[in-house]
């Protein structure tokens, strides 16, 4: 005999350890949901593994399978299919209708979906400098056709250096690198951000040629703990990356336009980056959310090392 605790039920049951995890929780009426019957093929009877995670079975082969399509972590089991050997701490993952209906929509025939990691990461956030400006004296044709060629360049210089861009913006986008958990993501981010100073500094003399107006932009960055996952409803979903690492990266760059600077970098990102980036200026900027000033950097390609 063993003992599952589920925390989110209050409940905690003897369990025979021939059956699994699902036939002891319905065996004592906990209501757990059960979708396709118990045959691992709906995934909706799925539990977090709080403690114990020693004490429960490999995957069978049909869990594996579904694990697989679905991109479930190790902590998440199909009880349908989970038997266990001593006690164990969980936690139920639907409980109730919409819970349900998310699970059930998801297409195991596509690209799994991340259910909400912890990652070590560094976050870009970029936007034009005077982007209104821009928008109200260029031809709308010339605004979507300037914008989709600077979104050319950033996108495939970002994608050289190993980052993502997973938010686009009217007038920007946010960019994060190591969610492949490569561990030069700090210097990857600054040597995409400086490569992409220079590609804009020339794409400017060609919007010129276009329009009479300037194409600047602005950068922030900051590095840390990120949640990745992916959100929203079937058809609209999106992998994103959630946290104060990333809101943090947002009011650094928005900093530039009161401190008349073009990138600013967090301290913890100038530290991470050990003596490989010099620094013009240093300030102190109120964050919201944030109890003290924190400290920012503004950086200059031509002072790389």
């Amino acid at each position: 005999m063993a003992v599952i605790e589920l925390i989110n039920d209050q409940v905690s049951l003897v369990a025979e350890t021939d059956k699994t995890v699902l036939e002891n929780t319905l065996a004592a009426g906990v209501p757990h949901t059960h979708a396709c019957g118990g045959v691992a093929r709906c995934s909706t009877c799925r539990i977090y593994i709080e403690e114990g995670m020693q004490n429960v079975c490999e995957r069978n082969e049909k869990e594996s399978v579904l694990a697989k399509q679905l991109g479930l972590l190790k902590q998440v089991r199909l009880a349908c299919q989970t038997k266990i050997k001593g006690d164990v701490k969980v936690r139920r993952l639907v409980l109730d209708q919409i819970d349900e209906e998310i699970i059930l929509k998801q297409d195991v025939d596509h690209a799994a979906r991340s259910l909400g990691v912890e990652k070590e990461a560094s976050i870009l956030f970029v936007d034009i400098a005077d982007y209104t400006a821009f928008t109200e004296k260029t031809p709308p044709y010339d605004v979507v056709h300037i914008l989709n060629k600077y979104f050319y360049i950033a996108g495939n210089i970002i994608k050289k250096y190993g980052g993502r861009i997973v938010d686009y913006y009217g007038d920007g986008f946010l960019a994060i690198f190591g969610i492949d958990d490569n561990p030069n993501h700090a210097q990857n981010l600054m040597n995409a951000g400086f490569e992409l100073c220079e590609a804009i500094d020339k794409f400017d003399v060609a919007v010129h040629d276009i329009i009479d107006s300037d194409f600047k932009i602005r950068l922030g960055a900051h590095t840390g703990k990120v949640i990745w996952g992916t959100i929203g409803i079937e058809g609209m979903q999106k992998e994103a990356a959630i946290g104060d690492t990333v809101n943090m990266a947002s009011r650094i760059e928005q900093a530039n336009k009161t401190l008349n600077t073009s990138f600013l970098i967090s301290s913890d990102l100038f530290e991470k980056l050990e003596g490989q980036c010099r620094c013009q200026e240093s300030f102190e900027i109120e964050a919201k959310g944030k109890s003290k000033k924190i400290r920012v950097h503004a950086v200059n390609r031509h002072l790389v090392r």
